[in-house]
């Protein structure tokens, strides 16, 4: 419990992309999106939805998941997201 934990919520498209890179697939479900990142044995979905006044898209929830579904693997997995995202200055 040392490291910070991840915090996506509310970031924009932009901000994803320049933290994790592009996902692996994007998926439209109007009236949002559902962006997913493949990282070995890791998955990250993100839920983005539009803001009402601006009309972007920003990260309403997201969910990481590791293939043994155990929370040393979702742990694990956090971790290595965590490692992945470049924080932009």
């Amino acid at each position: 419990a040392g490291s910070p934990a991840l915090s996506l919520t509310g970031k924009s498209e932009m901000d994803l992309r320049a933290m994790l890179g592009a996902p692996t697939s994007e998926e439209d479900r109007p009236p949002g999106k559902r962006w997913r990142y493949q990282d070995g044995q890791c998955t990250l979905d993100v839920q983005l939805y539009p803001d009402v006044r601006t009309r972007q898209f920003g990260v309403l929830a997201y969910e990481i998941r590791s293939y043994d579904n155990t929370d040393e693997g979702k742990r694990v997995c956090t971790a290595q997201l965590q490692s992945r995202a470049q924080v932009p200055h």
